[in-house]
């Protein structure tokens, strides 16, 4: 059973003068619909009204005809036409054709014949998977059939998956139409909830919901019967539990992520809930509307605010850790360890800062996009409370941050894989290989994962087509059994010499993107074993929360290319380099010594002599890279017989570049991606590309400066 999402107006029949030749009138009706294609569909009607008499098949070489006509919209209802007559084949190459259009009136209406006749061919499914990945600046409506064609014409999870990620969207029309493309492909029972709001809105999505909510219904109540469901439940062991915690429970609060929350019974059953998807699932969970948000901002990279990351000290004091050099907040001119002591609150009366939670004075500072937050900053070596005004706005947060090494060696590092990673990893590929980029370092080191489709973007771009990128399976619903195998269709950088950095923080994301590379001998993988998580989750909405709570459980396991899963249990798994490279520690005492150092304000006090005048332009140098050498600092030995610290000399030269690094990174509107000189996985990286390229790193100052 499934449902329409696109909605023709009443046909009319053209009135033709009766005297007319049948292929008289089709030619006319053809002319018409190239010059009014929002008519199409109306005349459509009356050409297939033509192919039923007698003489019917006159009109089947003028619908062939068509598919070479110039406008897009002929090519359409003439493909289309075929195919009811049976003659689909011949429109096949028009179909794959009309997959480039620009044209969401062409795009969508093409996507819902396809879903709905899904015809058997490998070139159509190709073009069709193109447009469905170059869909981002598409119409809601058209990204929906496209992922529904694709799902129907394929079997492909990646377009369920995002279907279900329109779902919680904050565009409206969006998240109505994915909902009712997922219950027309069998999935009603998840979004339920969905269904239900759009049901009780006026026009025509939600005649359509009502009327898939009432089948649902049907068919659910013919399962009943089937098997046997009658009868009144006993009162759930859930609602006993809850009635007795509220009488005999010593408060009256509960506390969830530092906030309390009242005893009610909504509140105890999310507690509940919680509890029961965290207990038998140990990457499950249980999501409020306020929770969904937020993930869908940070998988999305973009929210609305000042721009800021933020942090509380000891003292519970709110202070900037980093603007985010291209919002807000840095161009009115907020700076690292500013410490916020107060904004302005809706009524325009000030609030103190300091004594609120930190989630509680980040959601005051966040706000409506285009309202303007006025907040009281402290800051070091300042006597005067200073005060910004800064107009909030959507800030996006880049995933995938670039630089060049010495010797043309990219360097990426990709914090997550978000919404948009895809998009940021390829623009900055695209930005080194214009600074003549040789080889390239992927960064996968602290990476937490996110979402499949960001993995397989990614994976693209460096594996040939054909390629094996992961293997999923579960054991229920569309996940039951093994899955076709997720393959790269090539990217543009499946020949550039590659390296890839992992640790035991690079999880799920990070783990199928590094087995994948190395499983296909396409990467050297450099670092410490991964995480070891390899299986993925769904989100699920909660019946009858009207898509306000959700579940996260785990739906499905995956496999590298080899056809091992790299799921961690009794200890084993995760991916393993294929050069072990083990992180410098610090002895206990030196964190001890290096804490007190910093808290003495001397490393300040050191860059407020030197970083100014003459002496910043050389500083500003030594950020990007000293050599490991103490006397290129000013007058390094006297500040350093002046600190009476057991820190070495390099110890202590170390911790002054790093203080440095964040004054320099304000001053220039950027951060250091990376910090190769001191990170011997950067460096066995490019020890590795030198290698294959049969060249010598020593022959680069940088480098033979710094590698042991």
């Amino acid at each position: 059973m499934r449902l329409a999402l696109a909605l023709t107006a009443l046909l009319l029949a053209v009135p033709l003068a009766a005297q007319e030749a049948l292929t008289e009138r089709a030619e006319q009706l053809i002319e018409r619909i190239a010059k009014r294609p929002d008519k199409a569909w109306d005349y459509a009607f009356s050409l297939r009204s033509m192919t039923r008499g007698e003489d019917g098949g006159k009109v089947t070489p003028l619908l062939e005809k068509g598919l070479d006509h110039e406008s897009p919209h002929v090519r359409l209802v003439c493909a289309r036409l075929l195919f009811a007559l049976g003659s689909g084949d011949t429109a096949l190459e028009t179909l794959a054709d009309l997959l480039k259009s620009d044209d969401d009136s062409v795009l969508e209406p093409l996507a819902l014949f396809l879903a709905a006749e899904a015809p058997d061919s490998e070139q159509l499914a190709d073009r069709l998977r193109d447009a469905w990945t170059d869909s981002g600046r598409r119409a809601g409506a058209t990204r929906v059939a496209l992922c529904e064609a694709l799902h129907v014409m394929t079997g492909e999870q990646l377009p369920l998956d995002q279907l279900r990620e329109f779902t919680g969207s904050g565009d409206h029309d969006l998240v109505a139409r994915a909902a009712l493309a997922l219950a027309q492909l069998g999935h009603a029972a998840s979004v339920d909830g969905r269904l239900a709001a759009l049901a009780r809105e006026p026009g025509d999505l939600g005649r359509l919901a009502r009327l898939g909510r009432e089948i649902v219904k049907i068919d659910q109540a013919v399962q009943d019967h089937k098997t046997g469901v009658a009868g009144a439940a006993p009162e759930p062991l859930i609602a006993v539990q809850i009635r007795a915690i509220r009488q005999h429970y010593a408060d009256d609060f509960l506390t969830y992520n530092e906030k309390r929350q009242t005893t009610t019974p909504e509140n105890l059953v999310d507690a509940a809930c919680r509890a029961m998807a965290t207990g038998f699932d140990r990457y499950g969970g249980y999501m409020t509307s306020a929770e969904i948000a937020e993930m869908n901002e940070d998988q999305e990279g973009r929210y609305v605010g000042i721009g800021a990351h933020v942090a509380q000290g000891e003292d519970n004091v709110i202070y900037i850790t980093q603007p985010i050099y291209e919002g807000p907040a840095y161009k009115a001119g907020i700076r690292t360890g500013d410490r916020l002591l107060g904004i302005n609150g809706a009524d325009g009366k000030r609030v103190d800062l300091t004594k609120l939670t930190l989630e509680e004075g980040v959601k005051l500072v966040r706000g409506p996009e285009g309202t303007t937050a006025v907040i009281y900053v402290q800051r070091r070596g300042v006597d005067k409370e200073l005060v910004f005004e800064i107009k909030r706005q959507v800030v996006h947060v880049d995933t995938a941050l670039e630089e060049m090494l010495p010797g043309k060696v990219g360097y990426v590092r990709l914090t997550r894989f978000g919404a948009n990673s895809g998009k940021d990893m390829k623009a900055s590929l695209d930005n080194l290989r214009r600074q003549g980029m040789e080889s390239l370092i992927l960064d996968l080191r602290g990476n937490p994962g996110g979402q499949l489709t960001a993995v397989v973007e990614i994976a693209e771009q460096f594996l040939p087509r054909g390629k094996v990128i992961s293997t999923t399976g579960g054991r229920w619903g569309e996940w039951k059994g093994p899955q076709p195998s997720l393959r790269s269709r090539g990217g543009e950088y499946t020949e550039i010499p590659l390296v890839v950095l992992i640790d035991g923080d690079s999880a799920s994301g990070s783990e199928m993107l590094s087995g994948a590379l190395k499983d296909n001998n396409r990467a050297v993988v450099i670092g410490r074993n991964t995480f070891g998580k390899g299986v993925g989750q769904s989100f699920y909405p909660v019946d009858k929360s009207a898509g306000s709570r959700v579940l996260k459980t785990t739906v499905f396991s995956y496999y590298l290319p080899s056809g091992v899963t790299i799921d961690r249990h009794a200890g084993v798994g995760g991916v393993s380099p294929h050069i072990h490279v083990d992180p410098q520690y610090l002895q206990s005492w030196q964190v001890y010594a290096i804490d007190k150092l910093r808290k003495s304000k001397r490393l300040d006090d050191y860059l407020d002599l030197h970083y100014r005048g003459e002496g910043k332009a050389l500083l500003m140098r030594l950020a990007s890279f000293d050599g490991l050498q103490t006397q290129a600092w000013p007058r390094f030995d006297e500040f350093y017989a002046g600190l009476n610290t057991r820190l070495s000399p390099d110890d202590v030269r170390r911790e002054l570049r790093f203080a440095l690094r964040t004054r320099v990174a304000d001053d220039r509107g950027a951060e250091f991606t990376q910090n190769y000189q001191e990170d011997p996985g950067i460096l066995r990286g490019v020890k590795e590309l030198f290698a294959k390229a049969g060249k010598d790193p020593a022959q680069i100052p940088e480098y033979k400066a710094v590698m042991k």
